[in-house]
């Protein structure tokens, strides 16, 4: 219910997973998404609300008019399992009404917990420690907790010791959309995955422009983003920028597709979609060793591992490797997507989530 592009990806492949169990799925995507979706989603799909931030998500969950469409969505389908993708301030709600329907609430904790708040901007700080009480409160009415990392499952148990309910770690699963995009000789671009907030360290990124500019390495380098790039800091030579707002999935794939790495250099996370995504299309990564980071980044298998505050030199140095043994680097991060974070992978899981969406109900 709250847009971020990814959790289309996510959400998609877990209703396919669900259907290949025998399983009949509807969806419920925020307006936002709607561009996004293909005609046969879109007609199991009922359209709630256009939350994209702090903001928004708020005036949603204030609209009466929203918790009538969810009611009447209950009603009408009578749910056995309603599975939340993330968090809304409307997920306590439909938790409640699950709860009284006696419907599983499956609920993805992407995010359970940040210790060094720090490294985020003073607004996006406050708004952590709201974020981390109402999810408290709503995993209260949570059948299954479900985190993607060892470490988003350690920071689950440190913040919410008081959860007495199922907690399950299965890998962030994705639309496979990337079998297609593994031509060696496009491959151009050093990469970073935006937009370029803070937590994602993109002055690291700017650093390793900046250091193959003055010794005229002939890199070239490529920043994505949803949100428009204003700042004067980021026109340099040999840097691209492709700033959309919204980035279709086969126009993302292409940019991906022409990339030898993504630079993924981020201060704070537990897991990373962008880094991910970008095994989807074969393309390694060169990360931080923050966070959960380490457990999807196999150092000269996968990609290059650094600490976040490297000299830009290791950085760079970590492209020149990528670049060098890329053929090898690319098939085993393509192979690794396949194994472990493709949506068909979401059938083995099924029957971890304690409720009766396996194959034996």
């Amino acid at each position: 219910m709250s847009y971020a592009p990814v959790f289309k990806s996510h959400a998609c492949a877990f209703g396919e997973a669900c259907e290949g169990s025998g399983n009949s799925v509807r969806y419920l995507f925020s307006n936002l998404y709607e561009w996004m979706l293909s005609d046969e989603i879109k007609e199991k799909t009922t359209f709630l609300g256009n939350s994209c931030n702090g903001i928004s998500m708020v005036e949603d969950s204030l609209n009466p008019e929203n918790f009538r469409i969810i009611k009447k969505l209950f009603e009408k389908n009578k749910p056995r399992v309603f599975y939340m993708q993330n968090y809304h301030p409307l997920n306590n709600y439909v938790a409640n009404l699950a709860r009284k329907n006696g419907c599983a609430f499956l609920y993805h904790v992407h995010e359970p917990y940040v210790p060094n708040k720090k490294v985020f901007g003073w607004f996006k700080r406050y708004w952590l420690y709201l974020f981390e009480f109402f999810q408290g409160e709503l995993l209260k009415n949570t059948t299954t907790a479900i985190v993607s990392s060892h470490k988003a499952s350690e920071l689950f148990d440190l913040k919410y010791p008081q959860y007495l309910q199922k907690k399950v770690l299965i890998p962030l699963m994705f639309e496979d959309l990337g079998s297609s995009y593994q031509n060696l000789q496009e491959r151009e671009y050093i990469t970073f995955i935006g937009p370029p907030v803070r937590s994602k360290n993109p002055e690291k990124f700017l650093e390793m422009v900046d250091f193959s500019n003055k010794r005229n390495m002939a890199l070239k380098f490529l920043l994505i983003s949803r949100w428009k790039i204003k700042e004067s800091s980021y026109i340099k030579e040999n840097l691209e920028i492709f700033d959309k707002k919204n980035i279709t999935d086969e126009i993302f794939g292409q940019l991906i597709g022409k990339s030898i790495a993504v630079v993924v250099p981020y201060r704070q996370d537990t897991q990373s979609s962008a880094l991910l995504i970008s095994y989807m299309y074969g393309t390694p990564v060169i990360s931080s060793n923050t966070g959960g980071l380490p457990e999807f980044v196999r150092h000269k298998e996968t990609g290059y591992l650094l600490d976040c505050e490297a000299d830009v030199e290791d950085w760079v140095e970590g492209v020149l490797y990528v670049r060098q043994n890329f053929s090898r680097l690319s098939n085993n991060s393509r192979k690794y997507f396949e194994d472990n974070f493709s949506g068909k992978n979401w059938k083995k899981y099924l029957n971890l989530l304690n409720c009766r969406l396996g194959e034996e109900y």
